[in-house]
């Protein structure tokens, strides 16, 4: 939390904020961690729109991973933020991410939907 507080530049930041989403999506199951996690939707998506333009300024060809969008929308899934959780999903999806799963984000999106659906029944 230090390191993302104390960060200069949109990269370093982001870097510093993904490693806090990551151990709060590894300790989600502790309320504390789940709020604190969830809570950052919107500061990650507008870091990562502002390091991935300095990172292909440099590198034209540079490949991202959806991992910071895969663990916040699980956070905002599991603390039933499911809009949201959707959100981060339609994000990720436009800049042509990947979850690491075969049906993507688009099956997450389903799987989302479904638990919103059950949650509201």
């Amino acid at each position: 939390m230090e390191q993302y507080q104390a960060a200069e530049g949109a990269i370093e930041a982001h870097d510093a904020l993904l490693a806090v989403i990551g151990e709060c999506y590894k300790q989600r199951k502790n309320s504390k961690y789940l709020q604190l996690g969830q809570e950052y939707d919107t500061a990650y998506s507008a870091l990562f729109a502002a390091s991935r333009e300095k990172v292909i300024s440099k590198s034209p060809k540079a490949e991202f991973k959806g991992t910071g969008f895969m663990q916040l929308s699980t956070l905002c899934n599991d603390a039933g933020r499911f809009d949201a959780a959707i959100a981060l999903c339609n994000k990720a999806i436009e800049y042509g991410l990947q979850d690491g799963t075969v049906t993507g984000f688009e099956g997450r999106i389903k799987r989302i939907e479904k638990a919103r659906d059950k949650a509201l029944a």
